[in-house]
């Protein structure tokens, strides 16, 4: 082709005919800006689709991160709520004679009292968006508002579920240091008869202050698993809410 061009303007030289020769490579010249235009227009539309099918692909792994949190969630207020039940079941346990069935189920439920489990939501493909810069290219304000309010508000929540933990643990090891309770009593795996921890709990319910001292914890504890389960029941509901499709 470009063999072609440049028989031609040697014909239009060698003719003389230089006019004609201006005027055909003022017109070769706007062909070849139309062509390179159109290959950047072609170029930037593909960059374009590119780009869309990109940001799609990620809301869409995005979807399915929320989704699984949503589940593990929902699986922690289940367990949070067993929990919940477990504690005043003790605090009814304690209004009671202390016999054996009542004692084994005091230390089953009491051995389980501070196996609080947590958990936050996974940030790896959002935090991955906004590094790459794809998350920035999302059109729609709305979507974007509502995926960032998402996170940031999980992220205030595990500030707060932490803070109820870390202050029921301290609660919790302060009942066994200052000598309300011998945990010793409670461990499965040590050697004390049935009736020596039944009368070790019977104890217990008639010291007025350790009594106390172990209604307050349970309470504690009962309250530090309602307030997690609200928290988790609200990240869930902003799940619930849905996250729109993408249309750029």
């Amino acid at each position: 082709m470009i063999k072609f061009f440049r028989s031609i303007r040697r014909n239009l030289l060698s003719e003389g005919k230089t006019a004609k020769y201006l005027k055909y490579a003022i017109g070769e010249i706007v062909l070849v800006v139309v062509g390179i235009l159109i290959a950047i227009n072609l170029n930037n539309s593909n960059q374009q689709k590119n780009l869309k099918e990109n940001v799609e692909n990620q809301l869409s792994l995005l979807r399915q991160s929320v989704y699984r949190d949503s589940l593990s969630f929902s699986s922690l207020i289940q367990y949070n709520t067993k929990q919940a039940n477990n504690l005043k079941r003790l605090i009814q346990l304690m209004q009671t004679s202390m016999d054996e069935a009542n004692c084994k189920e005091f230390i089953t439920n009491f051995h389980q009292l501070i196996e609080v489990r947590t958990n936050i939501a996974d940030r790896s493909i959002y935090d991955e968006m906004v590094n790459s810069g794809a998350f920035s290219k999302i059109s729609q304000q709305k979507l974007k508002s509502q995926i960032a309010n998402y996170y940031q508000l999980s992220a205030h929540f595990d500030e707060i579920i932490w803070m109820h933990v870390k202050d029921f643990r301290a609660f919790n090891n302060q009942v066994s240091m200052d000598g309300t309770i011998s945990k010793a009593y409670m461990d499965e795996n040590l050697a004390f008869s049935e009736q020596e921890r039944c009368a070790y709990f019977n104890s217990l319910v008639e010291n007025e202050k350790k009594k106390r001292m172990l209604e307050n914890l349970f309470y504690s504890g009962i309250a530090t698993y309602e307030q997690i389960n609200k928290l988790y029941s609200a990240l869930i509901y902003q799940v619930m809410s849905g996250l729109p499709e993408y249309d750029e």
